[in-house]
């Protein structure tokens, strides 16, 4: 293809933070780089296509002040005007998290970022890193005042999104979204192996703590036929967690 032209479409404050599908990047958008190219239509006659890449700056971190016996020091990166275009990514495959300037997502869009997260990346799916990606660019969880208690009472559902049956929390807090059957045809369905299921809870309940590292966890749910997975999580899944330091 011979590329007809591109420009740069700059994008007007205030800016939002975009995350790549896979959660690798997150960054500020602060642009549009827009592409047109020739495209030959089925019959070879003239056509054209466009895309649009994204064109990110790193996140500026947060004010840090150190101190120690004798100096005080106040440290702040700034943030460059210059962006890198995500050339891999085109616009509509990556994710708005939040406000650049503000630097919070409410638990509501969260949980919308981690179901999107999930039907994209299917069983790549990594919330740890997701959390971890957010906590590295200095991007805080907005939770409801119960949420910060530290009991949860976790109502999970059934979801059919495709041929995957998910449990999902119908309580915003903590997120649960988790792969639990196959869909065979729409009437029946071949449940994964209880220990796949029971390790994946505890792979989102890790990322949970990452939010609140003293979260104790009880489930129930609406369907009585998956009440052996609740079971055996409101068993085990609270003694099976390693609780972070929050010294670190």
């Amino acid at each position: 293809m011979k590329i007809i032209n591109s420009h740069y479409i700059p994008l007007p404050m205030p800016h939002n933070v975009i995350m790549s599908p896979d959660t690798e990047r997150v960054a500020e958008q602060i642009g549009v780089l827009s592409v047109v190219e020739e495209a030959p239509t089925p019959d070879n006659g003239y056509g054209i296509i466009t895309h649009e890449h994204p064109v990110v700056r790193t996140l500026g971190q947060n004010a840090v002040v150190s101190e120690d016996k004798e100096n005080i020091n106040f440290m702040v990166t700034l943030e460059k005007a210059e962006g890198n275009v995500w050339y891999h990514l085109e616009n509509k495959e990556c994710f708005v998290v939040c406000p650049a300037k503000k630097r919070k997502i409410a638990s509501f869009q969260l949980n919308l970022l981690m179901m999107s997260q999930m039907m994209h990346t299917g069983a790549d799916y990594d919330p740890m890193g997701m959390m971890h990606r957010l906590k590295e660019n200095g991007i805080e969880v907005e939770w409801d005042k119960k949420a910060k208690e530290n009991y949860q009472e976790i109502i999970l559902n059934n979801m059919r999104i495709g041929d995957k049956v998910y449990l999902q929390s119908i309580l915003l807090q903590p997120l649960f979204l988790v792969n639990f059957a196959d869909a065979i045809d729409e009437q029946q369905v071949q449940l994964l192996d209880e220990d796949d299921i029971f390790f994946e809870f505890v792979n989102q309940a890790r990322a949970m703590l990452e939010v609140n590292p003293h979260y104790e966890f009880h489930f129930t749910v609406l369907d009585q036929q998956m009440s052996y997975i609740a079971d055996r999580l409101n068993k085990e899944l609270n003694d099976y967690l390693e609780r972070p330091d929050e010294s670190e």
